[in-house]
């Protein structure tokens, strides 16, 4: 997750490659990077799939900082990648794997015992597999962007669709250019490669994407037919659950540091898990989370993203006193594996379109109230229904709304940000409804949720809603999104439990899509704007309109969507909203 290059004179004594040995053997390529003076000190590990060596100089936090702050740091390839050895076989390898690394790092002369973690994504899941594991050293984790709670909420689906793009960006631009080098056989490397080649022109075209493109039987490399594979899978099934805490968050209990970005796609995953172990926290008297959320994607902690600035403060190495996060980290650290004084606030939230960061004992704060806001006649949105009737919209699965914006990880062209939404919204499938300019602005902290009701003629629809800021020029920038799958609204988004039904067409049904949360002040004479289309494509899989069961195909068919509003059916936006927060402290965290 690069941010910036940094140059830091000499923060290591010394620099060593070595080897660390799992249990069956597999040597794993760790580097070592010892700070000035006499050990033994307390250790930070990180472990990916993404060359560790560029950790050195572009990762999210200064790891010459950590360095210079005395702490031996460790920075490890898993199993399978770069430099390490073995095949990698992605979350089911990082547990025992993870534990035995922790181990190793602990029993090392140069440690003395104690080990934290940090990292962002797979390094993240690669924190909780090594609790999981079970490694009594590791005293301290402090996991960014996410998806270690489960695999069904922004990492492999989302209200019950296949997270299509991410799962082709990561697996063909992520992981299969070094599987494919690690093929021994010239032979079949190069075979491996033609398919590498075949995925990015179905890519590049847009053919990886289309209605039914989950089940063509397209010749691809072994990873992406891998990530495929699991968007097949029933959405209760056991290999969704490998490497993830869903059924064991009772193992996390260490102290946690949460980071978090308000357009990274794994929004949701993070603030869920959060929330869980906070109330296990207030349950068993156990240290509580801590939770800072920038105005970040996945991959970019600038503070910029789709074309708007969020001011000097946004940027991940300067939230609020110029610290930034490395700053934030090196506290925490200090504070839970030195015993130093912990002078942090619970959560600290970068609030948009104030552009500050502000201060809270938690998220959402315990003073927000639930707001409603009615999608009325003649695209009104107001605090009362009124009115009746419907909005029309064809679902149209050979010609999908495309994907703009919001908490997305795709390929090129296919930013993650507060992107303008006015050229989809002029869509004939995407119909809006928005308030008066506001008299005075109204800040959004916490969870956002749509309940739309919803008449079809398919036995199947997935239902996109939106949320926006409708600036005074007329521009409408994402601020939080979500979509649903008809079918899967009894299935629970985090366990997968619950059966699956298809639609009874004519017949209105209620969908409760979740927007996850955000912190947005939406300023005088601005706009609240909700959108509602039938699909956002490449980022989702594209319906079919028909339903089918898990791992079986339908052929596309259109439909007619019809959204019911007013007061016999009060289609609306449900917000958790406060009084506008005053700036943080000054301290970054």
């Amino acid at each position: 997750m690069p941010v910036t290059s940094r140059q830091t004179p000499d923060p290591a004594a010394e620099r060593r490659e070595v080897t660390c040995p799992m249990r069956d053997g597999t040597r794993l390529r760790t580097l070592l990077l010892l700070p000035h003076g006499t050990g033994p000190w307390p250790a930070l590990l990180t472990r990916h799939p993404y060359d560790v060596t560029r950790e050195e100089d572009d990762g999210y936090l200064d790891v010459g900082r950590l360095v210079a702050a005395g702490y031996l740091v460790a920075l490890q390839d898993v199993r399978g990648r770069f430099g390490s050895e073995g095949v990698f076989d992605p979350c089911a390898q990082e547990e025992t794997d993870g534990a035995d690394a922790v181990a190793w790092l602990a029993a090392r002369p140069e440690c003395d015992g104690t080990v934290g973690m940090w990292g962002a994504s797979y390094a993240s899941d690669t924190q909780f597999a090594a609790l999981l594991g079970g490694a009594p050293a590791l005293r301290a984790v402090a996991p960014a962007m996410t998806p270690a709670l489960s695999a069904l909420d922004g990492f492999r689906f989302r209200g019950g669709v296949p997270e299509l793009g991410s799962t082709l960006a990561w697996t063909h631009y992520a992981i299969a250019p070094d599987t494919i080098a690690r093929i021994a056989s010239a032979r079949d490397r190069e075979a491996e490669r033609r398919r590498w080649e075949a995925t990015e022109r179905a890519i590049t075209t847009g053919e990886a994407y289309r209605a039914g493109a989950l089940h063509t039987g397209r010749d691809v490399e072994g990873i992406v037919r891998w990530g495929l594979d699991r968007l097949r899978e029933p959405l209760d099934s056991a290999r969704h659950r490998e490497g993830k805490i869903v059924d064991r968050i009772d193992a996390v209990d260490v102290p946690v540091l949460l980071t978090g970005g308000w357009f990274d796609v794994f929004l949701g995953p993070t603030l869920e898990l959060y929330r869980r172990l906070r109330r296990r926290a207030e349950d068993t008297g156990g240290p509580a989370p801590r939770l800072v959320v920038g105005p970040w994607t996945h991959d970019d902690l600038s503070g910029r993203a789709a074309g708007l600035e969020f001011g000097p403060e946004a940027s991940a190495d300067a939230p609020g006193d110029g610290g930034g996060l490395t700053a934030l980290h090196l506290r925490w650290f200090d504070a839970v594996l030195r015993g130093g004084a912990a002078e942090l606030p619970p959560v600290r939230v970068f609030l948009m379109g104030a552009d500050r960061w502000v201060a809270a004992t938690e998220f959402p704060p315990r003073d927000a109230r639930t707001l409603e806001l009615y999608l009325n006649a003649g695209g009104a949105l107001a605090p009362e229904p009124d009115g009746s009737g419907g909005r029309r919209l064809v679902s149209d699965p050979a010609s999908p709304v495309p994907t703009c914006g919001g908490a997305v990880l795709l390929c090129a062209p296919f930013g993650a940000g507060p992107a303008d939404q006015t050229e989809a919204e002029a869509r004939q499938d995407v119909v809006s409804w928005r308030t008066e300019p506001l008299e005075a602005e109204l800040t959004v902290m916490g969870a956002v949720h749509a309940v739309v009701s919803l008449r079809t003629t398919g036995t199947d629809a997935d239902v996109v809603v939106r949320l926006c800021d409708e600036h005074p020029d007329g521009t409408s920038h994402v601020v939080t999104d979500g979509v649903q799958r008809g079918s899967a609204r009894s299935v629970d988004p985090v366990t997968g439990l619950g059966e699956r039904r298809p639609l009874e067409p004519g017949r209105v049904h209620e969908f409760v899509v979740d927007l996850w949360s955000t912190a947005h002040t939406f300023l005088p004479d601005h706009r609240i704007r909700v959108d509602i289309a039938p699909s956002s494509s490449p980022r989702w899989d594209v319906g079919t309109n028909t339903f089918a069961p898990a791992g079986e195909f339908t052929r596309p068919v259109t439909a007619e969507h019809t959204v019911l509003q007013g007061a016999g059916h009060p289609s609306r936006l449900v917000l958790q909203v406060v009084a506008t927060p005053g700036p943080a402290p000054a301290s970054p965290a």
